[in-house]
């Protein structure tokens, strides 16, 4: 699951690489997925894949710009942390409501 916060920060560094005309491939590359992994094309076709922090620091360093320039400024309105805890509750009633009727 994606949230606001996710999909921005995705949109960014898509943004910066495109204007740096850096390929996805490369960026797998220097990141150390395997080529041909498509973990990128991955993350910005809107699949379940994101990044993590420590993607985030990597990719600043490979596109060469400030880690920061891939965060909303000042703050994103949308309160991501409750679409994630929302998403969590939800994910977790499922899961009760199949194993109930898996018990049945």
């Amino acid at each position: 699951m994606k949230t606001s916060i996710d999909k921005y920060i995705i949109q960014r560094v898509k943004e910066i690489r495109d204007a740096k005309g850096i390929k996805q491939d490369e960026i797998n590359d220097k990141l150390g997925f395997a080529t041909g992994s498509g973990y990128i094309g991955g993350v910005e076709a809107n699949g379940k894949a994101k990044y993590n922090i420590y993607h985030l620091n990597e990719l600043a360093k490979i596109l060469d710009c400030d880690i920061a320039d891939f965060f909303p400024r000042p703050y994103q309105e949308e309160n991501s942390l409750k679409e994630y805890r929302d998403y969590l509750a939800e994910a977790r009633r499922k899961a009760k409501e199949k194993r109930g009727r898996k018990e049945k």
